[in-house]
């Protein structure tokens, strides 16, 4: 591909303007986690509540993801610019290498997602080091129950919004850094909700340990959270691909008339780009027009079907395989 192709010119317009509206919208996320981790951090203090604290700590995660998710989608919407990260690009690459280039900087949203995912592993590491503590130490102290309670309850109601916004505009946009927006967001909502239950368990029982049992699971699922995304960030990254998706790509090719056999297929992320490299075998007598009439349905197919944003196809004659 070159940067006159005008294919590319599409996929490369829609997918940048994609990412800008979804860079807008992850604000949203970030004022309603700041908030948040403000008014439970002081109601946690008020309250005494350790639960309380490590969900305050949980929004806190989301700023700092939502935060290393803006900036990625930020370096990967770029487009004019003359280097790579500070990195410099010979004028000649950018004139044929554009794609290439363009396509690098999709995969800095992969990049940022990994780190958010080792953020979140370090937090939840302290969540649970300090619940650990209230577990083996059994401190005495008064829960404020109302306090407490007030400030999980708005963390669970605005959560809750903010999940539905974010659901709205990952389908729209088809982005996932949203997607991952609105999964984080429905946990942290799920979360609160379940901090308002130890809360007033703890209060009911007068059992402190519950309050840091409580804590220890949360730092736990946050911790499994953190991991999770790290590595589907990292297989992303290494260009791994779910080999039942490839399977079915392989087998939407190969019905193609013309096609005889699929000799190579191999597909990978550009961020929220799915890039597809194949290798089919054509009869030796097939035209050069109707090699090109091929490669432009199957491309338009993968398109429409799977969502993949281009499909590089290469043609060998079938007795040279």
């Amino acid at each position: 591909m070159t940067t006159a192709n005008p294919h590319w010119d599409q996929i490369q317009h829609a997918a940048v303007d994609r990412l800008r509206r979804a860079h807008h919208h992850l604000w949203e996320n970030v004022s309603i986690y700041l908030g948040l981790f403000t008014v439970e951090f002081f109601c946690a203090q008020v309250g005494h509540s350790q639960v309380l604290q490590a969900d305050a700590f949980n929004n806190l995660s989301g700023i700092f993801s939502t935060g290393l998710l803006m900036t990625g989608l930020y370096i990967a919407a770029k487009t004019k610019d003359d280097d790579l990260w500070g990195a410099p690009i010979s004028k000649e690459e950018q004139a044929t290498l554009g794609p290439r280039i363009q396509q690098s900087r999709f995969r800095f949203e992969t990049i940022y997602t990994l780190i958010a995912g080792l953020v979140m592993v370090i937090i939840a590491a302290d969540i649970i080091y300090k619940a650990l503590l209230v577990l083996i130490q059994r401190p005495t102290y008064h829960l404020e129950q109302g306090v407490a309670v007030v400030g999980a309850l708005i963390s669970g109601f605005l959560l809750t919004g903010l999940w539905l916004s974010n659901r709205h505009w990952a389908k729209v946009l088809a982005n996932t850094a949203l997607t991952a927006a609105a999964r984080d967001s429905l946990t942290d909502a799920l979360t609160s909700a379940v901090t308002v239950l130890t809360i007033i368990s703890v209060a009911w029982l007068r059992a402190t340990w519950l309050d840091g049992l409580a804590s220890l699971i949360l730092g736990c699922y946050i911790l499994y959270t953190g991991i999770k995304i790290f590595r589907t960030s990292s297989l992303n990254l290494v260009d791994y691909f779910d080999p039942q998706l490839e399977h079915r790509y392989r087998q939407q090719i190969a019905a193609f008339p013309g096609v005889r056999s699929v000799v190579f297929l191999k597909a990978y992320y550009d961020g929220n780009l799915i890039m597809v490299s194949v290798t089919v075998a054509v009869d030796p007598q097939m035209t050069a027009a109707t090699i090109y009439d091929l490669t432009r349905q199957i491309d338009s197919v993968m398109q429409h079907r799977f969502n993949v944003a281009a499909t590089a196809l290469m043609v060998v004659p079938r007795d040279r395989v």
